[in-house]
């Protein structure tokens, strides 16, 4: 889903522009569709990956329709070895190279890339379009240790690799965090109330440079 963004008043201009919006509810209720399905021992899962206050990416699996049997791991745990227990099932997974085996206890097996994570992260989430000459994936997060709720950027570089940064709601109450300059532009986000809003402003009144990302390779 592209999200719409419409102009800003020609007298605007030299002052931040809100050039669209988005409900928060609206990005939280799109994040499920955005998770990877996962049928393992006869239950359907969702699989995804969520960002702590450090950007750290942490495996969540959690039951098809909800519940309280959700399982979240951080990269180093699934290095070493971790289990899932829930849904009747015991798992066992472990994480090599970047790929996430999941096993039962039975034997069946079956294996999920953290790259494929991303990958359904940036094609079905909304997105939207800076100066016409970016996409971002917009996913609402929820930090797995802190719950601090917050809107993680995913774009795709010319290089190939993802390149990721998570926005607290906290940091852009009172103002806006710059994400790309583009034609004279900077473009950002702010929350206002219940919404995303997406913002710009002219390079010569924007102030700070674009904030730092991370990269993962596709």
């Amino acid at each position: 889903m592209m999200l719409m963004l419409f102009a800003a008043p020609a007298a605007a201009r030299a002052e931040i522009s809100v050039i669209g919006r988005v409900p928060l509810a609206e990005l939280l209720s799109a994040r499920d569709k955005a998770c990877r399905p996962l049928t393992i021992g006869g239950q359907d899962f969702l699989s995804t990956v969520v960002f702590d206050d450090n950007w750290n990416t942490w495996f969540m699996l959690k039951p098809v329709g909800g519940g309280s049997d959700a399982g979240l791991w951080t990269e180093e745990e699934l290095t070493a070895g971790a289990a899932y227990s829930g849904q009747g099932l015991e798992l066992r997974l472990k994480e090599t190279g970047g790929v996430i085996a999941v096993e039962t206890a039975a034997g069946e097996s079956t294996e999920i890339s953290l790259t494929s994570l991303f990958d359904r992260l940036y094609d079905y989430s909304p997105q939207i379009n800076f100066g016409g000459v970016m996409t971002y994936a917009v996913v609402r997060n929820l930090g797995p240790l802190t719950g601090n709720e917050g809107t993680v950027t995913i774009r795709v570089g010319s290089d190939g690799l993802y390149y990721y940064s998570l926005t607290p709601d906290k940091l852009i109450s009172a103002a806006p965090r710059w994400l790309l300059v583009a034609n004279g532009m900077f473009y950002g986000l702010k929350v206002e109330d219940t919404s995303l809003l997406f913002v710009s402003k002219p390079v010569a009144e924007a102030g700070p440079a674009p904030s730092a990302e991370r990269a993962l390779p596709r």
